[in-house]
Order: C-alpha cells, then structure tokens, then sequence
C-alpha cells in the first residue's frame, strides 16, 4: 500500500471517528476532501436486465481540479459491456455529486466506513436500494 493510500485511509477513519462523536451517530461527516492525489470505490450493483453492474469509482483531485472516472460493467450471460465516464464531482455535507462531461448527473452519499450509497437526482435513498453501496477499494487506484 502506497503511503498516500494509507494516509488517505488514516484521514477517512479520523472523519468517521470524529462523527461518532456527533449526536448523528449513523452519518459520520465527510473527509476534508482529498487534498492530493485519488480514492477508490468499488462494488457490485444490482441491475435489471443483467445479471449486475460492476462498478468502479475513482475520484482525483490535483492542483485544485477535481476529477472522477467511472466504470462500469454489465454482465449478462451472452457477454459483459463496459461503460467508462468521466467529469467533475463536488462534496457538499455528505452528498457527492457527479457531473459528466457529457452532461449526465450522479450521486451518492458518504454513509457508514466510507461507503458512498446510490442516491436519486434529490440526494434521497432509491426506495428498496438502501444496500447499494460501493465500498472503498482496499488497492491504489
């Protein structure tokens, strides 16, 4: 693990256990946000029309520019389809947004151990999607 990694990680576990101290004991406060460098955060979401959506996230931040990439991977049983997307996001409170290059819109709030949550266009919690998380990538980007 790269010492950038780890001190990413170190700063994430500071943030989450500071918001336990909060009396909103079940959504700790965002990081400061990354000062330098990139986070990762990977799962595996449910999809209707295949078997599920890969999903690798990775957002970076260098000389004030804030940047993300997003890939995802459709398998199905007749083959696997990549999509890759990339933009500008911003963390506001615990809500991050994504804004594609192409014009498309993203979200998802920082929830428990640094897991980020699909979210509607609202920043509200999909009705029966509460477990959709993408977890922080134990590798570097």
């Amino acid at each position: 693990m790269s010492c950038f990694r780890a001190l990413l990680l170190a700063m994430l576990s500071v943030a989450i256990a500071a918001g336990c101290m909060r009396a909103d004991e079940d959504a700790p406060p965002p990081p400061d946000g990354i000062d330098t460098g990139a986070a990762e955060w990977r799962g595996r979401l449910p999809c209707a029309d295949c078997e599920a959506i890969d999903t690798r996230l990775v957002l970076e931040q260098r000389d004030g520019h804030r940047s993300y990439r997003l890939v995802e991977v459709y398998v199905a049983v007749e083959g696997s389809q990549s999509f890759d997307e990339a933009g500008e996001w911003r963390l506001d409170d615990r809500l991050l947004s994504l804004e594609a290059g192409t014009g498309g819109q993203r979200r998802y709030a920082l929830v428990q151990d640094g897991a980020l949550q699909v979210r509607d266009p609202d920043g509200r919690v999909f009705p029966g999607r509460e477990h959709d998380l993408l977890l922080p990538a134990a590798g570097h980007p």
